[in-house]
């Protein structure tokens, strides 16, 4: 019987091995790209080029002097986007495109957009890198089209310094401009911004904050909408909403830890075995800063609902230079999950540290520097497995346009983009408000969309619409239309139904809006499957990925399910999440 076994296996051997050269080769089609008169594609290089079926392939036309690139045409059914000079393709077939060049208007009119922040903290470098990539897209092509007369994009910048607290810089640096520019884009420090957003709000111009997550900021639209109309959120979603996406990032990397746990069973260290409850421990650190105070208490609220013990609550200080004493006293409550929020350079010295003191608890939480592509060096690769909340990853496609955007911006800068390079969509959403309100009412000039008399129009459109970009969809929670009194809102069952249309039932005070907790505040975006949810990416190896939203099979969709929708799902790049399981295991 061996030997058969043997024989046979052989056999099949032989055969699988002469059928290996009959199995064909990947489907390939062909890309053929032309231009007109005015410029060049510099990628791809070639003229033609082949691709395997379904290969997603930048495709970048860059104008000569004199001229703007205007649009691909051909067989562009599967181009992301035909009106960006950068965009994608995806081979699903062989095309044939064209990109079309049209000589540039001299002396363009100007549309001018104030991007305030701290320029030089990484925070503010983002913002201004995110506005330039919009900037120099958008004049490569022929402009902002007002009523018919192509205007182009100016950027001014404006260096808030934001020393945590002392708003003063911030208010005179927007102060000086604000009265020559039409738009203003930026913030990062709530304890500043609330000081230096006034200017602009006085001025009444359109402020897009892409910086503070603060809901109390957002909450002054809903208790003085006359003032604070012009102020709308583009990145990121409120605290509450930030601790939301943590603990579900938390709960499903949690289920994929807790069963690695159980299945090493006895080869577990005892501090770290599951216990008859199931319940994985978890310790909150997060920074001695006003933003991180809502989110304290939101995740000391919910991890217990969850199904994790909470073992303790540390709070450092943004700039601390050694935490050690801090890691130690945690490293003794044993935790499995260490659950954070660092805006600053305590991400770096976090990682390191904890490393050192051989702390095998998984990270999960914001840290705005471990975002960035330095941390694996900063931190000589220390921080490999660290998960953050984050807004792009390595392959991640949230969109059409995700990839267009993430190659640009690293070709650009060499950097991944942090949250606050959501100026890049806040200027192209103007974009598409000022187009469409301009060819609405007639309004040719920019100081005619932007006059006081006239505003409102943007504001409106800006309520009633949504943007896709290279994050996902923004659009925005209304005016509450209940108030209960005591400064509680709550949104109707009609605007909930508007913006998630498979709600199942509604209860009102899931829907609350408040100045801290009720996170559905006007001119806020809208959170969930669908809108806005954020990732969470991992350091693997040296690079950033992503790891959640992640599709745990149908069995979880119904536990995986709240009111805004379900979560078991993953975007088009996200990889399996990678447990970090020696440091759990007895030596």
């Amino acid at each position: 019987m061996r030997v058969r076994t043997i024989s046979i296996f052989l056999v099949m051997v032989a055969l699988i091995t002469g059928m290996v050269g009959c199995i064909p080769g990947p489907v390939q089609y062909d890309l053929t790209i032309s231009v007109t008169e005015g410029g060049e594609v510099v990628t791809p290089s070639e003229a033609t080029s082949s691709y395997n079926e379904g290969t997603v392939v930048p495709i970048v036309a860059f104008p000569h002097t004199g001229y703007h690139f205007d649009n691909w045409t051909g067989e562009v059914d599967t181009v992301a986007d035909v009106h960006a000079a950068s965009t994608t393709v995806t081979m699903n077939g062989s095309y044939e495109i064209t990109a079309n060049f049209e000589e540039t208007p001299v002396d363009r009119p100007l549309v001018t957009f104030a991007v305030a922040g701290p320029m030089t903290e990484v925070q503010g470098k983002h913002q201004w890198w995110g506005a330039e990539l919009a900037r120099d897209e958008i004049n490569a092509g022929p402009g902002i089209n007002v009523g018919g007369v192509y205007h182009q994009v100016e950027l001014v910048q404006v260096d808030t310094e934001e020393t945590p607290g002392i708003p003063d810089e911030g208010v005179a640096a927007l102060q000086a401009v604000i009265d020559d520019v039409d738009f203003v884009l930026g913030s990062f420090r709530a304890e500043c911004v609330v000081g230096y957003r006034e200017v602009a709000m006085e001025a009444q111009k359109i402020f897009m904050n892409c910086g503070s997550a603060a809901g109390f900021l957002q909450f002054s639209v809903v208790t003085n909408y006359d003032k604070y109309k012009y102020w709308f959120k583009a990145t990121p979603y409120n605290e509450v909403f930030l601790v939301s996406s943590l603990c579900k990032m938390t709960t499903a990397i949690g289920r994929v830890l807790r069963a690695t746990l159980e299945e090493y069973g006895d080869d577990v260290s005892p501090d770290y075995r599951v216990g008859e409850d199931g319940k994985l421990r978890v310790a909150i650190l997060m920074e001695d800063a006003l933003w991180c105070q809502g989110m304290v208490t939101a995740a000391q609220y919910l991890l217990p609902l969850l199904g994790y013990t909470v073992a303790g609550t540390t709070l450092v200080s943004p700039t601390a230079a050694d935490i050690t004493a801090d890691l130690n006293a945690l490293k003794a409550l044993n935790p499995h999950v260490i659950f954070t929020a660092f805006s600053d350079s305590v991400g770096d010295v976090y990682s390191v540290q904890k490393a050192d003191l051989r702390i095998p608890a998984m990270t999960i939480g914001v840290n705005v520097v471990g975002q960035l592509t330095g941390h694996w060096s900063n931190t000589e690769g220390k921080c490999n497995g660290e998960i953050v909340l984050d807004d792009w990853a390595e392959g991640l496609q949230y969109t059409a346009k995700t990839t267009a955007f993430f190659d640009a911006f690293m070709a650009k800068t060499g950097e991944y983009p942090l949250y606050t390079a959501g100026t890049y969509d806040a200027i192209y959403s103007l974009k598409e408000a000022i187009e469409a309100v301009s060819a609405t009412h007639g309004w040719n000039n920019i100081t005619d969309v932007i006059d006081p008399d006239n505003i409102d129009a943007i504001i409106q459109y800006l309520e009633a619409s949504s943007y896709t970009g290279g994050a996902p969809t923004t659009a925005y929670y209304p005016m509450p239309a209940i108030e209960l009194g005591g400064g509680v809102y709550a949104l109707s069952k009609e605007q909930v139904r508007a913006l998630y249309p498979d709600l199942a039932t509604y209860n009102q005070t899931n829907w609350l809006c408040t100045a801290s907790g009720g996170p559905h505040i006007a001119h806020d975006i809208v959170y969930g499957p669908g809108h806005a949810t954020g990732i969470g990416s991992q350091w693997q190896d040296g690079h950033k990925v992503g790891v959640w939203p992640m599709d745990l099979g149908d069995e979880y969709d119904a536990a995986l399910t709240d009111q805004y929708g379900c979560w078991n799902f993953e975007y088009p790049g996200t990889v399996d999440v990678m447990i970090p399981i020696g440091g759990f295991l007895s030596s």
